[in-house]
C-alpha cells in the first residue's frame, strides 16, 4: 500500500519535520565540531613536534658535525624518554648526503643506509598530519652555519587522537539523537495539545452527509481560551441558528401543507356549489312547472348533467387528479345548461345572460372542466356587470380548437385577476390576489392545454377569450 504523506495527520507531520531539521542541524554542527577538533589537534601536535625537534637540533648538531653516531643515538633515546606524551614512534638522523647516522630503530635503519632526500622544505621545517590516519611526521633540516649538515626525520603515534575524535563523534551523535527524540516527542506533545480543540470541533461538526452538527458542551467551551474558545462559541451559535432554521422550515412546510389542503377543500366546495345552485333552481322549476313535459325534460337533463359534473369533481379529489377514462365529452347541451346555472344569480343582480352555442353535437373535449371554467367566468362576469346590462357567451367550434368569448359591461377586470388568469403561473394560488374561481379556471386551462386572453375595450367592460385545442379522447383521459 502506497503511503501518501499528504494524508498523514499533523500530529505526525510536525514531529517528523522537527526530527528532520534536528538531524540536518546535528550533521552540520557535528561536521564543524569535528573540523575544529582536527585543526586544534593538528596545531597542538605541530607545536609539540617543533619543540621536540628544537631540543633535538640543539643537542645533535655537534655530534653530527663530529660524525659520532653513538652520541646521536644517545640523544635520540633521551629525547624519546623525555617526550613520552608526544608518543614518538621513531626518529632517524641522516647526513647531508642522505646517509643514516643514527636511528631509534637501528635494525630498520642501519648506520650508513642511504635514504631518499626529503621533499623541498623552504624554511627547513615540515609537518604532516592526517586527521584520519594513525601517525604524523615531522622533518627538520639542520644547517651549520649556512649549510645543511643533516636531516632529522621523526614519526609520532596519533592513534590516541583518532580515538579522541571517534569518542567526540559518538558523543555528538548520541547527544543529537537524544535531543532529536526529545524535541520530536515535545513537538508531538505540543501539537497534540494544540490540536485537541480541533478534534473536538471536528467531532461535533458531524460526518459528511450522515449526521448534523452538534453543539459543543458548555463545560468544554468554558475551559477553552483564546481563538479556539471564540471558534467554539461561534460554532454553537451556528448550530443553534441551523436548528432554528430547520424548525422554521418544518413549521412552514406544515403550514403550507395545511394551506394546500384548505385550498383543495375550498376548490372542491366551490366547484360543487356552482352546479348545486343550478340544480336547486331546476328543482324549483320542476315543483312549479313540472306538469309541462318540455320543462320537466329540460330540468331533469340539467340535474343529470349537474350530478355527473359533481361526480367528476369528487372522483378527481379521491383519485388525486389521476386519469378518469370515463370522462364525458362536451356537447352543445352543456352550454345551454349554463344559462340555467347562472339564471338565479343573474335575476338577483338584474343582469341578462345571452349564450350563443355552436351547432356541434359533440366536441372532443371533457365536459366537466370546460363547463367549470366557463361557469366560473360567467358568474364573475355577472357579479361585475352593472344592473340592467348584458353578459354574453359566444361559442365557436372551429377547426382544431374551441373558442369561448365571455363579455360584460363592468368596470374591467383588475390587474391581479388578469395576472392570475393569463399571466405566468408563479407563487401560491391565492397569494397573487386572484379569486378562487379564477385560480381554478387557470388550473383547468393548464390541464387542457388552453389559454386565456383578456381584453378591455375602449367603451368599457371586459372580454375574456378562452381557447381549447381539440384533441383525441385518449389525450385528455387524465382530466376530470
Amino acid at each position: 500500500m502506497r503511503l501518501d504523506p499528504r494524508t498523514w495527520p499533523i500530529t505526525l507531520k510536525v514531529p517528523l519535520a522537527v526530527a528532520a531539521l534536528m538531524v540536518l542541524v546535528g550533521v552540520v554542527l557535528s561536521e564543524r565540531v569535528m573540523a575544529r577538533l582536527a585543526d586544534t589537534q593538528e596545531r597542538h601536535l605541530r607545536d609539540l613536534a617543533q619543540g621536540y625537534l628544537d631540543g633535538l637540533s640543539s643537542s645533535l648538531a655537534p655530534s653530527i658535525l663530529r660524525d659520532d653516531p653513538w652520541e646521536v643515538f644517545d640523544a635520540l633515546e633521551r629525547a624519546q624518554e623525555l617526550n613520552k606524551g608526544l608518543h614518538p614512534v621513531e626518529a632517524v638522523v641522516t647526513g647531508a648526503d642522505g646517509r643514516v647516522i643514527a636511528a631509534s630503530d637501528p635494525r630498520r635503519y642501519p648506520i650508513g643506509a642511504v635514504l631518499p632526500p626529503p621533499d623541498a622544505v623552504p624554511d627547513g621545517r615540515d609537518f604532516g598530519f592526517d586527521p584520519g590516519g594513525e601517525t604524523a611526521s615531522a622533518v627538520r633540516v639542520l644547517a651549520y652555519p649556512g649549510r645543511a649538515v643533516g636531516v632529522i626525520r621523526t614519526t609520532f603515534d596519533t592513534r590516541h587522537l583518532a580515538a579522541e575524535r571517534r569518542q567526540v563523534l559518538a558523543t555528538l551523535a548520541a547527544t543529537n539523537g537524544l535531543l532529536t527524540l526529545l524535541l520530536a516527542a515535545g513537538g508531538w506533545l505540543m501539537v497534540s495539545v494544540m490540536m485537541r480543540p480541533v478534534r473536538v470541533l471536528s467531532r461535533h461538526l458531524g460526518r459528511e452527509g450522515e449526521t448534523a452538527p452538534t453543539p459543543i458542551p458548555d463545560a468544554v467551551v468554558a475551559r477553552t481560551r483564546g481563538e479556539f474558545g471564540n471558534l467554539f462559541r461561534r460554532h454553537n451559535a451556528l448550530v443553534r441558528s441551523m436548528a432554528e432554521r430547520e424548525d422554521l422550515s418544518r413549521r412552514l412546510a406544515e403550514e403550507e401543507r395545511l394551506a394546500s389542503l384548505g385550498r383543495l377543500a375550498s376548490a372542491v366546495a366551490h366547484e360543487i356549489n356552482n352546479p348545486l345552485g343550478g340544480m336547486l333552481n331546476a328543482l324549483a322549476t320542476l315543483k312549479t312547472h313540472g306538469h309541462l313535459a318540455h320543462v320537466r325534460a329540460g330540468s331533469i337533463g340539467l340535474i343529470d348533467r349537474g350530478l355527473l359534473g359533481i361526480r367528476d369533481v369528487v372522483r378527481t379529489m379521491l383519485t388525486l387528479y389521476r386519469a378518469d377514462d370515463a370522462a364525458r365529452l362536451l356537447t352543445s347541451g352543456d352550454f345551454s345548461d349554463l344559462r340555467l346555472l347562472v339564471a338565479a344569480e343573474a335575476r338577483r343582480r338584474s343582469v341578462t345572460v345571452s349564450i350563443s352555442p355552436c351547432d356541434c353535437r359533440q366536441i372532443p373535449l371533457p365536459s366537466t372542466p370546460v363547463r367549470q371554467a366557463t361557469l366560473n367566468l360567467l358568474l364573475n362576469a355577472v357579479a361585475a356587470a352593472p344592473p340592467g346590462s348584458d353578459v354574453s357567451l359566444a361559442v365557436d367550434c372551429g377547426t382544431g380548437a374551441l373558442s369561448l368569448a365571455i363579455a360584460d359591461r363592468g368596470a374591467g377586470m383588475p390587474a391581479h385577476a388578469v395576472a392570475t388568469l393569463s399571466g405566468p403561473a408563479e407563487g401560491p394560488p391565492l397569494a397573487r390576489g386572484g379569486g378562487l374561481g379564477l385560480w381554478t379556471t387557470r388550473r383547468l386551462l393548464d390541464d387542457l392545454g388552453g389559454r386565456a386572453d383578456v381584453e378591455c375595450p375602449p367603451g368599457g367592460g371586459t372580454i375574456v377569450r378562452l381557447r381549447f385545442p381539440l384533441r383525441p379522447r385518449e389525450d385528455f383521459a387524465h382530466v376530470a
